[in-house]
This record gives structure tokens, sequence and C-alpha cells, in this order.
């Protein structure tokens, strides 16, 4: 689905791509449109997604159409798909977060709300920042092993759009209760461990859900952020949550964390792997940075460690 609008007299021409699956695209796009001509982006083209594959396919299209902006409304996955067409090309990505999580918005410090974000795809200024890698397949912001992953999976996109981030928590409670402890071999930089865990948080980005994964974790620090913790109880798990959700999960006192430019995961049983909430596949699989890979529009006082 495609329309187009053309406005005289602006800074910015760009191409919009809306991923109507994520939570608020369809109901803000009128919003969205307005907004940014009210800015002076002129916005010659809008196409409607509704999977990470179109998104992908209409991306490629538009850098083949000589676009040089690329704005992107969704959430996490969405991003992750249009990131994954955009890596080290000469084309400028704008965020309008849309989605359940947002958390790439949030380690680029992009505000939230329609209005917002417009003003900094307007007014903002272009930064290259990192983005993660598992095997040869670009993320934008994190990725999960073992039970966020299989959360993310059972996770209906139909409850999401209604209940948010709400939709993850009950969507959690069967797998939370049944997922099993698996070995972790880790193996990164001349360095080894192995730990039992149910699950494993990887992060190129700042931010996982909307807290900072690491206190100095940064989206242009070349470095992973790898956490996960030992305890392997109900009650270690729930206070594990609650914790992330405080941002306090660093003082947990079965926590592990360290920072890498690259990892090697192996686990017995194999668990699946998700990337910024989408099923990517499962274990084996390596994990590492591409430095400064994306070009994108960030606030004029971004910081990348803050």
């Amino acid at each position: 689905m495609f329309g187009r609008r053309r406005l005289g007299h602006s800074r910015l021409v760009a191409t919009l791509i809306l991923n109507f699956n994520s939570r608020r695209s369809a109901a803000e796009v009128e919003h969205v449109q307005e907004a940014l001509a009210q800015r002076g982006v002129a916005v010659d083209q809008v196409v409607i997604a509704h999977t990470g594959d179109q998104v992908r396919r209409y991306a490629r299209r538009a850098i083949r159409g000589g676009a040089k902006l690329i704005i992107a409304g969704g959430g996490d996955g969405t991003m992750t798909a249009v990131v994954s067409e955009l890596a080290f090309r000469e084309v400028t990505l704008g965020l309008l977060p849309l989605g359940t999580g947002n958390s790439f918005a949030q380690s680029l410090g992009i505000p939230l709300d329609v209005e917002g974000a417009a003003d900094v795809v307007a007014g903002g200024r272009s930064v290259q920042v990192d983005l993660g890698m598992v095997n040869r397949t670009y993320f934008a912001n994190f990725a999960t092993i073992g039970l966020a992953a299989e959360i993310a999976h059972q996770t209906p996109r139909s409850l999401k759009s209604v209940l948010g981030i709400i939709a993850y928590v009950l969507a959690g409670l069967r797998p939370a209760l049944s997922q099993q402890p698996f070995v972790c071999e880790l193996r990164w930089e001349r360095q080894c461990t192995r730990l039992a865990t149910k699950q494993l948080i990887i992060a190129s980005g700042r931010v996982f859900g909307n807290v900072p994964l690491a206190p100095d974790a940064s989206i242009t620090d070349a470095r992973l952020s790898i956490f996960t913790t030992t305890g392997l109880s109900h009650f270690e798990l729930a206070r594990m949550y609650a914790t992330l959700a405080l941002g306090r999960h660093a003082e947990l006192p079965d926590a592990q964390h360290f920072t890498a430019q690259s990892v090697y995961v192996r686990t017995r049983p194999r668990q699946r792997i998700s990337i910024d909430g989408e099923t990517w596949g499962k274990t084996p699989a390596r994990f590492s940075i591409a430095q400064k890979a994306l070009r994108v529009l960030v606030p004029s006082d971004f910081a990348a460690g803050a």
C-alpha cells in the first residue's frame, strides 16, 4: 500500500515506512504525517508494512530509489528489520517509536511520543551508532536467550497491540513456571565461563526494557553488555525481573555481567534466541558488534553513555 505526499520548500525529504503490526502505528498514521509536515519534513512516499520481511523489502526498494532518509515507525522488531538494510549505507534512519517496548529509541534518547520523535527527525543530528550481530544477522538493540526469548516467542502480536507491555507479563506466566535451567558456556576475549541459568541478555544498545542494562552501557562504545543470573528458583527469577524493572539488577548477589566485542554462546540443551523481541533461531551462536554501522537521527543533546 503506497501513498504519496509532496511538500514544497521543505528541508528534508523522506520515505516513511510504518509497520501496522506494531502497537500504535495504525492508530497514529495521520498524526505522524501531520507532525512531520508541520516540521517541514517532506514525506514523498508512505509505505505500509505488516511484517518484518515487508519492512526489509520496502527499505531495500527505497534505498535503490535513492532515498537518503528513511523514517521507520514501529517497535524494536521493526527497527531490527530496517537496520538490517541500512547497515553501512549512506542512508540515515529516523525513528518513530510506535511499538510496545521501544528500547532502541530509549537507547538513543528519542522521546516516545509522536510529537517529540518528530522533533528529533526534523531538528536532531545524525550520528553513527553500533549495531549488534548474531552470526551474520544485524539487530538494533538486544538479544535474549532462554526464558525471555520464549516469552517473546509466545506473546501474540494481537495481545501486545491491546495490552502493551502487560502482554509479556501474561504470556510469560507459563514459560516462567515451566522453563528449565540450562548450562551456558560463554567464550570471549580468551576467557571462558560455564554456568547454569534460565536466561541470558546480550545488548548492543544501552536500554533493555526501560532501564540501562549496565550503568556505563553505551550504543557507541563498540562493546556488548552481557547479563545473566545464576538463581534458578521461581523466587530468584521473580526477584531478578523485579530488580530489572527497577534498574537494580546489578545489585543481585547472583548477577553475572561483563562486556565484550564478541561472545560465543553454546548451551545444553539448545535454547531459543530472540533479537529485539523477534524469534531468530537457536544456540549455538556468535554475537558481535558492528561498530558505527548505522546513521541515525538523535536529539541534539544526545550523549552516548547517558
